[in-house]
């Protein structure tokens, strides 16, 4: 009997998940319980588990409910076994090689109502130079201390940035952006010239430069940067690498 239960559970869960993943827009606990033919404390019970998780977000604002990013990070963990992250190698490497220095691609990492982050899925090989950064696949960090990830946090919109504002943007440097005003002056900006640039937020000397990658359907998907000491970034001419970097990101959405 005990197995039954269990497995009713499962199936009630998955249906939750997947009504919600039917809708473009939050629902509350009346309407999914409706709709699934549930009781509605069990529902509650249902969401708040999968809230717990980080699996669903529960909008402060409104109270409803939607599917947490965290699906996304796994579909995404099962999109870098498949083409992303071969895209990102057969790019990527190119321009490691021809400017010598560590270029990654990222995607977004992100849970409502905490500071939003963003997930490194692919990380060109070590320059050959004594001075450099050390990046790996599968490294969090918080979207606005670097220009990829600003580049990702500038493709949201502005109902999925308010679902972030009740957290604390840490500061890591004096050149953190810490407030939310300020970094939606940012994101602006960075819509508007198409690229990111970023030096010394996470750590003072490291400087990145990042465009958007889209998808066939011109979809947001995250980004791609090279990273380096500010001294060396610096001198390389800004328009000449950003307009390579665009053409890779499209190559890249093309593999998609």
């Amino acid at each position: 009997m005990a197995d039954v239960s269990n497995i009713n559970l499962i199936n009630k869960t998955l249906d939750v998940v997947e009504l919600l993943a039917s809708e473009p827009r939050e629902m509350g606990v009346s309407e999914i319980s409706r709709r699934l033919k549930m009781v509605k404390s069990g529902t509650y019970r249902i969401l708040n588990s999968l809230k717990e998780r980080e699996y669903v977000y529960q909008n402060p604002i409104n109270k409803l409910y939607g599917l947490g990013l965290k699906f996304y990070f796994i579909g995404s963990s099962v999109q870098v076994r498949l083409p992303l992250g071969r895209a990102g190698k057969e790019v990527l490497d190119p321009l490691s090689t021809e400017y010598n220095e560590c270029f990654q691609l990222a995607i977004p990492y992100y849970v409502a109502g905490k500071e939003p982050t963003h997930i490194l899925v692919y990380v060109s090989a070590a320059t050959e130079r004594v001075l450099s950064i050390s990046l790996s696949a599968g490294l969090i960090a918080p979207s606005h201390t670097s220009a990829v990830g600003l580049c990702i946090l500038s493709q949201m919109s502005d109902s999925e940035l308010e679902t972030h504002k009740e957290s604390k943007l840490s500061r890591f440097t004096d050149k953190t952006i810490i407030s939310w005003s300020a970094l939606e002056e940012e994101l602006n900006k960075i819509r508007d010239l198409g690229y990111a640039v970023c030096d010394g937020a996470y750590e003072l000397g490291l400087m990145d430069i990042a465009v958007p990658v889209f998808d066939s359907m011109h979809c947001s998907i995250g980004a791609i940067a090279v990273c380096g000491p500010t001294e060396r970034l610096s001198k390389i001419e800004l328009k000449g690498l950003v307009r390579k970097m665009k053409r890779a990101s499209a190559k890249i959405a093309a593999k998609l």
